[in-house]
């Protein structure tokens, strides 16, 4: 017996043909919709350093003194386009890891007799940063004539080093995460 196709057939096949393709683009497209998506909520945490240099004149016993005191404050920003909701976050000196609040008292106690923490911010579990925000971490103001002392008791060359790294865990609100630390050049790593 001798299979014959007909134009029915034909037209058949064809039909189903264009229906399985057309299921395959439209499966492709609802991909490509999906990654698309969740590249537009996509945060991305860097941090910054400012540092900064001010005169003050001070007035004792009848006589003026100009004092210039410096300014650190280390933030961390959202650059990327959703908010950055916090998973963790630690501050580590070698492997070590501390809460931000007592880290200073811990390992850095000489720190307040040579200047002043005029403002220390713990990340909330949970907290979001929103787009395009900053939040300070901490500032420390002291005067210049304590900066050698300062370098030596925490065994750097220079403010621009900082003997301590932050690490932040942080997620999309996909729940995808990833982990930036201060000190490392580069994207942040995405956790699985």
């Amino acid at each position: 017996m001798k299979k014959q196709f007909n134009t029915d057939k034909i037209i058949g096949l064809s039909a189903m043909l264009i229906s399985l393709m057309t299921l395959f683009i439209l499966l492709y497209q609802t991909n490509i919709f999906r990654q698309q998506s969740r590249l537009s909520v996509r945060p991305r945490l860097t941090f910054s350093k400012d540092i900064g240099l001010k005169e003050l004149l001070i007035l004792k016993d009848n006589d003026s003194i100009i004092s210039k005191q410096r300014k650190l404050s280390l933030a961390v920003r959202n650059n990327g386009l959703g908010p950055a909701i916090i998973e963790s976050n630690v501050v580590l000196k070698g492997t070590e890891p501390y809460n931000i609040l007592v880290f200073f008292d811990e390992v850095y106690p000489m720190l307040k007799e040579l200047g002043v923490f005029t403002q220390i911010t713990e990340l909330q579990v949970g907290e979001a940063i929103p787009q395009s925000e900053k939040v300070n971490l901490f500032t420390y103001q002291y005067d210049v004539i304590n900066e050698q002392k300062i370098f030596e008791y925490l065994e750097i060359a220079n403010y621009h080093e900082l003997p301590f790294k932050i690490k932040i865990e942080y997620s999309s609100i996909y729940e995808e995460k990833w982990m930036v630390e201060s000190g490392k050049k580069g994207h942040p790593v995405k956790i699985e």
